[in-house]
């Protein structure tokens, strides 16, 4: 058997200990989801924020914010459609 680098690992062990090992794979899951999800995706979000933004792209206007604001503003359409559910 390996020996553990911290006491956070060896904790990790202790608590296992005594669990069945159906127990002691559901912790086993639910620590990989953890490590995975969570964790790894906090060390890769400059990487996932660089591959969405090479997928849109970046917003290019020669208008001020105000223009645009304005121009989404006035490009909008009302519709009867929701009165009828209201």
């Amino acid at each position: 058997m390996q020996k553990t680098m911290t006491n956070y690992e060896q904790n990790v062990l202790n608590d296992m200990q005594g669990l069945s090992e159906r127990e002691q794979s559901t912790l086993a899951k639910i620590f990989h989801l953890i490590k995975q999800e969570i964790i790894a995706s906090r060390l890769n979000e400059k990487q996932i924020t660089e591959e969405f933004l090479s997928v849109c792209g970046t917003w290019e206007d020669e208008r001020s914010i105000d223009e645009q604001v304005s121009a989404i503003y006035s490009a909008r359409k009302s519709t009867m459609r929701t009165e009828k559910v209201l």
